[in-house]
């Protein structure tokens, strides 16, 4: 009980700070898709998917390898900190040598020259924004969910202010959305070092823990392009295969689902620190309340994941044509596919802690490796025929698929049963009820009244209860005293 109160206080903190990050940087939507053209924002989301790709090969895995080793460390915190600090340091040397050849980037990318300074700014923007989440981490390793959250909103607003004056008052266009990230970043950087962090290091390199944390964390290298090859990979197929205009769309129905992403964002701050956490202090060897913490952690994230996607999905048309203008919302179709594929994205994690346990992190490699191939060849096949609605079904699937095989392969070495039934049975029946809405209405196939979108939204909140997901009870108990602590 206790640890689920706990879960739940962290994940409603860390998920305040995001949501507030989120809805803050929501705020930039209706200017920058009035001051931008559907094409301009099309190449923000591909620089965006292009600064995503090289963190994920610059970070070396040490985001995981930290989050392992700091718990194990003992003593020896501030030297494992510290070391991935010096070795995140590194990172702006090999990011410095593509500034040389910006122009020929952009000419790869856009078929053009112009677009070279905005290819540069994302070249400066991989390495500070590595140093940005690796100095925000240490805000969950300490539980300092509430500081954690402060940082997330410094950043929020100063990339909104700096956003607003560059694009839509300066005109600056792409290049002014790129600098008002590089310095947002700093600022956070800035200020986390000075009243947080550096206390916290023992300032001490160590060569051994290096080795260790590397080995741990190679593996994970070529998994988190896989990954990227999953999440953001269909962006380049859209660029190749289709237009920046599908591209911008496609960015529409990822932006609105933002929402799940911020969710997702507190469960995996949470979750691992709470588990790693019980799972080293438990002296059962079966670690019998290790996994019952994480089947009961798990159906809490399911239900109420599966609540926000719906409710995204179903008010998806009204919320595009709301915030934004009438070219964008053809892109609310793909908010359904791609808020689930973020639920299944969080699922594969929460649910296969058995890899990270046995250290046998190469099986990431292969398994991403395998949801990758998949995605790459359904793209080949959807991405020409259905351009954005194609790439969004893709996603879906090859999510789908890796959450299942993980799952799989880490029973193997951390045996947790899930009701895995009733999962795949609310799971499956809530996405296809949350497509209705917006696929009738892309299709011209009719209207679905608010009566019936309410339904489905209450249809959300009542089956867990009758599937014995979770019990009334106990949520509101849970609710309850997690609330007073706050």
């Amino acid at each position: 009980m206790g640890i689920k109160k706990e879960f739940l206080k962290d994940t409603v903190v860390y998920g305040l700070g995001s949501g507030l990050k989120k809805f803050i940087g929501l705020l930039l939507l209706p200017f920058y898709t009035r001051a931008l053209t559907i094409e301009e924002f099309g190449i923000i989301e591909t620089l965006s998917t292009f600064v995503m790709l090289a963190t994920a090969f610059y970070g070396l895995g040490l985001d995981a390898a930290g989050g392992y080793y700091f718990f194990k460390a003992g003593k020896q915190k501030g030297d494992v900190i510290y070391t991935i600090f010096i070795i995140r340091l590194l990172t702006f040397i090999p990011s410095i040598i593509p500034l040389f050849f910006c122009s020929q980037i952009s000419v790869l990318l856009f078929d053009s020259p112009q677009y070279a300074w905005a290819v540069g700014f994302s070249l400066i923007l991989i390495p500070i924004s590595i140093l940005m989440e690796e100095q925000g981490r240490l805000f969950r390793y300490y539980r300092q969910p509430w500081l954690f959250s402060l940082s997330t909103i410094i950043k929020s607003v100063s990339n909104v202010a700096l956003g607003i004056w560059l694009v839509v008052i300066l005109k600056q266009g792409v290049d002014g959305s790129m600098i008002a990230r590089i310095v947002s970043s700093v600022v956070v950087i800035v200020v986390t070092w000075l009243f947080f962090n550096k206390d916290k290091y023992s300032y001490h390199f160590s060569k051994t823990w290096a080795r260790t944390m590397l080995k741990f964390g190679f593996p994970f290298v070529w998994s988190a392009m896989s990954v990227w090859i999953l999440q953001v990979s269909d962006r380049f197929f859209l660029l190749r295969y289709s237009t920046l205009e599908e591209i911008g769309k496609y960015s529409i129905g990822s932006t609105f689902s933002q929402p799940v992403m911020l969710l997702n964002m507190a469960v995996q701050m949470s979750f691992s620190v709470l588990f790693f956490s019980v799972y080293h202090k438990e002296t059962d060897a079966g670690k019998p309340n290790s996994r019952k913490m994480a089947i009961d952690i798990f159906n809490i994230y399911l239900v109420l994941s599966v609540f926000v996607s719906v409710f995204v999905s179903v008010f998806s048309i009204e919320a595009v044509g709301i915030i934004t203008t009438e070219a964008y919302v053809p892109g609310a179709v793909a908010i359904p596919f791609l808020a689930f594929s973020l639920i299944a994205e969080q699922s594969y994690q929460t649910m296969a802690p058995g890899i990270v346990l046995s250290e046998k992190t190469w099986h990431f490699s292969w398994i991403t490796g395998l949801a990758a191939s998949i995605n790459i060849g359904l793209n080949f096949y959807a991405i020409p025929k259905w351009g954005f609605l194609g790439a969004s079904v893709t996603t879906f699937i090859s999510f789908v698929i890796y959450w299942v095989v993980k799952v799989i392969v880490a029973n193997r070495y951390f045996t947790i049963n899930y009701p895995y039934y009733r999962i795949g049975i609310y799971y499956l029946m809530m996405f296809f009820l949350s497509l209705i809405p917006s696929v009738f209405w892309y299709f011209n196939l009719g209207h679905v009244s608010y009566t019936i979108k309410i339904g489905i939204v209450l249809l959300s909140i009542a089956m867990p209860l009758v599937l014995n997901l979770i019990k009334f009870s106990r949520v509101k108990e849970i609710v309850v005293q997690m609330l007073s602590k706050i």
